[in-house]
């Protein structure tokens, strides 16, 4: 891991030549060591999409690219392969240092989420997606707990503003998430819950289906 950090001297042919090892490697050791088949679909999902992120950065390296642009997901990319090494070696859960302590939690309540989420009308789907392009963006938990309310309540959402209007389109997003694999829609959730950008998301997840790694 402690190699990813190079990426700051701007040695990037050998970060993203790393990179694009770590993810499928950590799949690997799960699936031959026995601990993959234990996994919970969520987890797994989540191992295929970090494996995904992987291949991405290590596609770039023979490009000429703003290294400093991918610090952020470089770094997250050693939480996620720290963290899934981790599952792999727990009693030498040590040596992963760069793993997210809350990253399980963090998880878990992506999966309640995901349900609270799906369970929904569609219109408050949209409504949720919605507001998180708001300018003043509120966290999704903040936002899903008043949606759920008013949903419960029988009442409508509001309309959207003008600036949602020119931003997203929100009911085409939500069916789109929607449509994901019910095993992918936790991650990306969990990702949007750290302030990414839903669509950015549901395109990412998409890529990382279809590499099928």
């Amino acid at each position: 891991m402690d190699a990813l950090g190079c990426w700051r001297l701007k040695e990037w042919p050998v970060v993203a030549r790393l990179a694009g090892e770590v993810g499928p490697l950590v799949r690997g050791a799960l699936v031959s060591s026995g601990v993959w088949e234990s996994l919970p679909g969520h987890t797994r999902a989540a191992v295929h999409w970090c494996a995904a992120d992987a291949r991405e950065i290590g596609r770039t390296w023979p490009v000429d690219v703003d290294a400093e642009a991918y610090g952020p997901g470089i770094t997250a990319l050693c939480m996620d392969a720290a963290h899934f090494a981790a599952l792999y070696d727990p009693r030498g859960a040590g040596r992963w240092p760069e793993a997210d302590p809350d990253r399980a939690e963090h998880a878990l309540l992506a999966v309640d989420t995901a349900r609270q989420w799906g369970d929904l009308p569609a219109s408050w789907r949209a409504a949720v997606l919605r507001d998180l392009y708001h300018p003043e963006r509120p966290t999704l938990t903040e936002t899903l707990a008043a949606a759920t309310t008013y949903a419960e309540k029988g009442e409508p959402p509001p309309p959207p503003d003008y600036i949602h209007l020119r931003t997203v389109d929100a009911p085409e997003l939500a069916h789109r998430i929607r449509r994901l694999p019910h095993d992918w829609r936790p991650e990306a959730f969990r990702r949007i819950a750290t302030g990414t950008d839903p669509l950015t998301v549901e395109t990412e997840a998409r890529r990382a289906i279809r590499t099928g790694v």
